[in-house]
């Protein structure tokens, strides 16, 4: 089964914030894996972000929700670990 990933409108203000390498990188990863079986990679995250899960790639953190009954894997943001400022941008779109 193929899993559709929509995007958040501000993830492609972070991807540009992050560079051109990196952000193919990190496009490269969302396809191979989030498409494919977003379940068996990443993990859960905690509190006010519990219905989230994160998904490492080198520093940077895709935080993304899994919508099983549409088949959607949603991002929410993307961004660099340091100071938890990804999980921080992720609330802020969230409330």
């Amino acid at each position: 089964m193929t899993w559709t990933i929509r995007y958040h409108s501000d993830v492609k203000e972070d991807m540009e914030s992050i560079g051109p390498s990196a952000a193919r990188r990190i496009m490269r990863v969302i396809d191979a894996k989030l498409t494919q079986a977003p379940m068996q990679f990443g993990a859960p995250l905690s509190g006010t972000l519990s219905a989230f899960r994160k998904l490492r790639i080198g520093d940077y953190r895709v935080v993304c929700r899994v919508q099983d009954r549409r088949v959607i894997v949603f991002v929410l943001t993307v961004g660099h670990q340091r100071d938890k400022e990804v999980y921080q941008s992720a609330l802020k779109r969230i409330s």
